[in-house]
């Protein structure tokens, strides 16, 4: 594979090529028993002596890969997703990382401190005080803060790429604050999934994905959160939210001060209504709310996931709108599919559809289970079992599968899963996935992870559907 793979021709590469023919090692750090909260030298204590017996190797191995400069990246776990990290500080550790994903090398990295005292430590003075009452309350946790690069030249070039400021967070995963503290580095890490792809939240996506590519897996179980850190730039006027994420506009509105007035810095991703979008290509709007205050993207992007198009499942992801349901559209788009292809599997994503979206009109063999065929290298599967409906034709050479998901209407647990069912569609080897348009007013929800899943599943579709 390429390192230009997944993006437009337009995409800046790197010269580099992924490591290939790496055994790939699932290291599993449940079996630490870690506690929940502890100082960076207390995760320190435990990692050299669960090192020190014959069962810590492989978790030496990963370590000390970090420390003394070794490539490939070491994959780990989080409570948003799984990370592809390496030291921030080593140019050749950054450099591993894009090659690997086969990431745009514009598109900057964030970079991961286990408590906030080790990232005082890493610019080598506080936390600028416009960030105090941010990190109080989110910090550890699913936030990124944008800092001014430190006059101290301790980072690669690599992680800020042609930015004066550098993106971090300190993460609530206490697997995540044990790997960083472990190696005492600063660690760069994007999510550790094929550039464009859903982001992973088991081990066994990262495997999936990098098998052979990376020597590496820290698996923690599954990810708690389930989509990516908000990334605030607090040093704007107004402060500006450049991705959303675990912590919503609302949630930072209501912390007062200068943090009343934050405004949306990104470009709302819209696909067009009945229209496919190819992987890779920019397909950001602008939107007109008074909030908003997009940043121009001609450049290279400030923050992750301003510029390229993410989370693209193999299927072709068509969102439908409640109004487009309510005039047919599913069955209509479903009957257009059909007279094109007599083979055809389709995943449906249903929390307020009927079942298989009223497509199956009897449904006496629904099984339940996933069909893949994959072999399982992790034991950390989340829940959404998957209905089969089988409907019939003409010809016995020719079959037509639905797979469903049934979610139900809390958006919170499309936030959790759905990176996890669009792999899981994948695994299935579905050619399509209908789902619902997360619409707003609809939600009835505060906007903990509203805004953070219409950004997620926009930017994963190919096609919406709007009347």
């Amino acid at each position: 594979m390429s390192a230009t793979d997944h993006h437009d021709a337009s995409a800046p590469s790197s010269v580099y090529q992924p490591y290939t023919n790496c055994k790939t090692h699932i290291v599993d750090l449940r079996w630490l028993g870690l506690p929940e909260t502890a100082t960076d030298e207390q995760y320190r204590a435990i990692y050299q002596q669960h090192v020190s017996r014959p069962e810590g190797a492989q978790l030496q191995a990963a370590i000390e890969s970090i420390k003394y400069g070794l490539a490939p990246p070491v994959a780990f776990p989080s409570e948003t997703v799984y990370g592809l990290g390496h030291s921030a500080a080593s140019t050749p550790g950054v450099t591993s990382i894009f090659a690997t994903k086969g990431r745009p090398s514009d598109n900057p990295l964030i970079v991961h401190a286990s408590s906030i005292a080790h990232l005082e430590r890493l610019i080598n003075g506080p936390i600028s005080h416009r960030y105090e009452a941010l990190v109080k309350k989110y910090w550890p946790g699913p936030l990124t803060i944008l800092l001014p690069v430190p006059e101290r030249l301790i980072f690669s070039t690599k992680v800020h790429p042609g930015q004066d400021t550098i993106a971090f967070r300190v993460p609530s995963s206490k697997y995540a604050r044990f790997f960083i503290a472990a190696t005492d580095l600063p660690i760069a890490g994007p999510s550790a999934n094929s550039s464009g792809k859903p982001s992973p939240t088991t081990a066994q996506h990262v495997f999936d994905d990098l098998n052979g590519k990376i020597n590496f897996i820290l698996d923690g179980g599954p990810c708690d959160v389930g989509v990516e850190s908000t990334v605030v730039d607090g040093l704007h006027d107004p402060p500006l939210i450049l991705r959303p994420g675990g912590v919503s506009l609302a949630e930072l509105r209501a912390l007062g001060g200068h943090w009343s007035q934050t405004s949306i810095g990104y470009k709302p991703h819209v696909t067009r209504s009945n229209t496919s979008i190819p992987n890779g290509t920019d397909a950001n709007t602008p939107d007109s709310n008074n909030d908003t205050h997009a940043l121009d993207l001609n450049g290279a992007p400030r923050a992750p996931g301003m510029k390229y198009r993410h989370y693209a499942p193999n299927a072709k992801l068509v969102l439908f709108s409640q109004n487009a349901v309510l005039a047919g559209r599913v069955r209509e788009r479903f009957e257009d599919v059909r007279r094109h292809d007599q083979n055809i599997n389709i995943g449906i994503i249903t929390r307020r559809w009927p079942r298989f979206a009223d497509l199956a009109p009897a449904i006496p063999d629904a099984l339940s289970g996933n069909r893949s065929s994959r072999n399982s290298q992790a034991t950390n599967a989340p829940s959404g079992d998957v209905a089969i409906a089988e409907l019939p034709t003409q010809s016995r050479k020719h079959s037509i599968f639905l797979h469903e998901v049934n979610l139900g209407p809390d958006v919170g647990r499309l936030a959790h899963e759905l990176f996890f069912i669009l792999r899981k569609f994948d695994d299935l080897r579905c050619d399509y996935i209908f789902a619902e348009m997360v619409e707003p007013e609809i939600e009835k929800a505060d906007e903990t992870v509203v805004d953070a899943v219409i950004d997620r599943i926009e930017k994963a579709s190919a096609e919406r559907i709007d009347e």
